[in-house]
């Protein structure tokens, strides 16, 4: 009978034991981790999502430089400029693969004039109006972190819309005189004069781009392009006329379309996802769907 006491006690443990959970318990998942779960999707999220949106930074090196149709005997000549941009952007981004974007982008068209190439020359610089608008389409071309597409290279083309103030940029006048070499008689007077005006009309700059992006959270992601612009008209031009006393005048036009190049970077913050984890729009501070 004694021996029966050990096999009653255990028996009225377990029973005890079992009394004290309901059936649902036996079936309940485990409490969700939060920052587990956020480092799932920082890592996988990119196969995961359906669309996003997001805003952006960006800031750039921008490098043009403006058509000159006629030297005057290489008095003149026109420079490559260099100036930083910045812009921002609003965009939408269907599975991690088409992007479409627009945004305001802060960079002129720039043009320089130099005269008398020389060991002294004279530099003048003048820019189009500052604002412009943008519209770009991208396509993940190629991602570099398999399936889960959270970084890659991506292309893009897209078009500024520069609005067109009509502004003086001012004038330009500059005279000398020629002399024979051997007695020093005056013999001519050089003048060149000049007008820089910016156009009164809307411009437009066609771009074409390349884009490696990083994944640095879930929501987070970094930037690095660079992009070909072609300006489709000029946003800003400098008439000049070169008069020699004893000569006919010539003519000579800087045009300035923004055609170059620019090397940026784009930081984006998406603050909507549609994910197929969640399966519900998210928002910062939100919970996820359990």
């Amino acid at each position: 009978m004694t021996k029966h006491y050990p096999l009653f006690l255990m028996a009225l443990l377990i029973g005890t034991s079992a009394l004290g959970q309901t059936a649902t318990d036996y079936y309940q998942l485990p409490a969700r981790q939060p920052h587990a779960y956020s480092r799932v999707l920082a890592r996988y999220g990119g196969a995961y999502t359906r669309d996003r949106w997001y805003v952006g930074l960006t800031g750039f090196v921008r490098t043009d430089r403006a058509q000159l149709d006629n030297s005057l005997g290489g008095l003149i000549g026109s420079n490559r400029v260099i100036r930083p941009g910045w812009g921002l952007v609003l965009g939408w981004t269907a599975r991690e693969r088409w992007t479409v974007e627009a945004g305001y982008t802060n960079s002129p068209a720039h043009s320089e004039l130099v005269i008398d190439r020389g060991r002294f020359p004279y530099t003048y610089s003048y820019t189009s109006d500052n604002h412009s608008f943008l519209l770009r389409g991208k396509y993940m071309l190629l991602s570099t972190s398999g399936p889960w597409r959270r970084s890659g290279f991506w292309i893009s083309g897209g078009m500024w819309l520069v609005p067109g103030s009509g502004a003086s940029r001012g004038d330009l006048l500059m005279a000398g005189y020629a002399y024979r070499a051997r007695a020093g008689e005056q013999i001519d007077t050089l003048r060149l004069t000049g007008q820089t005006q910016v156009s009164s009309r809307p411009t437009a700059i066609a771009e074409l781009g390349a884009e490696y992006t990083v994944r640095l959270s879930n929501r987070l992601d970094l930037g690095l392009s660079a992009r070909k612009l072609w300006g489709l008209s000029s946003a800003v031009d400098t008439d000049l006329q070169y008069r020699i006393s004893s000569q006919a005048t010539q003519y000579a036009q800087l045009k300035g379309a923004g055609s170059g190049m620019t090397y940026g970077l784009t930081l984006r913050y998406s603050f909507a996802l549609n994910q197929k984890l969640a399966s519900v729009w998210k928002s910062p501070g939100s919970r996820l769907a359990k």
